[in-house]
């Protein structure tokens, strides 16, 4: 498989696993020139396997999408059956309802949203919008890569910073980095695929400086597993007229991975500038957005989920630790630690275990990225991860 597929277009031609997986392709730590291959990845992830589907088939635990394994609540289930009657009909006034649910959390006016089937097609159409005409993207990796690779395809540059030895986005340096040819600053907050997550008040000091200069793409896809006290509320920004996008989905901690439902949070000018590349709106099932509206007001699911999630993760970063191993402190559903193994060779293992994860390297040190799944699953993968490294 070339390392220039991307995540959807694996996802067409396999119909395999459900859309939108959060899933990337990584280049080394270090700043390397924009022509550098890509190391590793999710497509990569399955070609030295022989037979790949067979072998997804047989997983016992799939800690490989960043999927919420508690499911989806029992109120967006009953909404979804209830939106089935009405599954005949587009979807039309009903993106109002949760348009101003959005909008009174977020602090923004209902016509600085736009609904999409997840958040991958707002990358997409920022890839395509920012890319014309050439120019650059400026970033840090490693992180998601699937807005960069398509920018470069439409004809971009990316221009990328090492994250800091913390794993951070080092927006300092992305600061001092700005010249007259950068068109778009993307960080990714949580990161992915390390875990880490800025300073809510660095974040928003960043906004404020560099967004009037050059307009700044957050890629918020698990902002959601934050506790209030780590969530940044950059809504306040767009309300005052800033550049900024926020691109969100509800394939994480709602459990839509395979419904498709996100949305973008922007000025409505570029709302607008994006739409023309893509169907947004147009595209999202009504049975979704019912469902979608209706997850969005449990609150108590949503706290579930991010409780079970913690606990989940927090039992598998201590049994990393005490097995020798250094693990990224992560406040996402996913986990990224060094490992002692080539990529290649511990992911066949792992798979052989019936345990799915994903690898990559960094700076020629091979990695693990595990998604956190049940407690019951992660113990699986520590007593298969025992079994692989001795």
């Amino acid at each position: 498989m070339s390392s220039q597929l991307t995540r959807r277009d694996w996802l067409r031609a396999s119909g395999l696993l459900t859309a939108g997986l959060g899933l990337s392709r990584f280049t080394p730590a270090k700043a390397a020139p924009t022509n550098a291959p890509f190391v590793s990845g999710f497509a990569n992830e399955f070609s030295f396997m022989d037979d790949p589907f067979e072998k997804m088939s047989k997983l016992k635990v799939r800690l490989l999408a960043n999927e919420n394994p508690l499911g989806i609540a029992q109120s967006a289930k009953d909404a979804i059956m209830k939106a089935t009657e009405i599954g005949n009909r587009y979807a039309w006034m009903e993106f109002g309802p949760l348009k101003k649910l959005i909008s009174e959390k977020e602090g923004v006016a209902p016509k600085n949203i736009l609904m999409s089937p997840g958040s991958s097609d707002i990358l997409l159409a920022a890839a395509e919008y920012f890319a014309k005409g050439g120019g650059t993207i400026l970033t840090c990796r490693p992180t998601y890569d699937d807005l960069l690779d398509k920018t470069t395809k439409f004809g971009a540059t990316i221009k990328p910073i090492p994250l800091t030895k913390e794993f951070k986005f080092d927006l300092p340096a992305l600061k001092a980095a700005i010249t007259p040819d950068v068109k778009m600053v993307y960080i990714v907050n949580p990161n992915n695929p390390t875990g880490t997550i800025l300073s809510p008040a660095e974040l928003e000091a960043f906004c404020r400086e560099v967004a009037p200069k050059v307009p700044v793409f957050l890629d918020e896809a698990y902002i959601d597993f934050l506790t209030p006290a780590d969530r940044p509320m950059l809504g306040k920004l767009v309300a005052e007229g800033l550049n900024i996008i926020q691109a969100r989905t509800f394939s994480k901690i709602h459990g839509f991975a395979g419904l498709r439902l996100g949305y973008a949070i922007a000025q409505p000018e570029m709302l607008k500038a994006l739409h023309q590349y893509i169907g947004a709106e147009g595209d999202v099932s009504i049975t979704t957005l019912m469902g979608g509206t209706a997850s969005y007001q449990d609150i108590a699911w949503q706290d579930h989920c991010r409780q079970e999630n913690a606990k989940a993760r927090d039992y598998t970063t201590k049994a990393l630790m005490n097995l020798g191993y250094e693990v990224i402190p992560s406040y996402t559903n996913f986990i990224m630690f060094p490992i002692r193994m080539k990529t290649a060779a511990f992911s066949n293992q792992m798979f052989a275990n019936g345990i799915g994860i994903q690898t990559r390297d960094v700076d020629g040190q091979p990695y693990c990225r595990v998604s956190v799944g049940t407690m019951d699953e992660m113990a699986l993968f520590i007593d298969g991860f025992k079994k692989v490294v001795g």
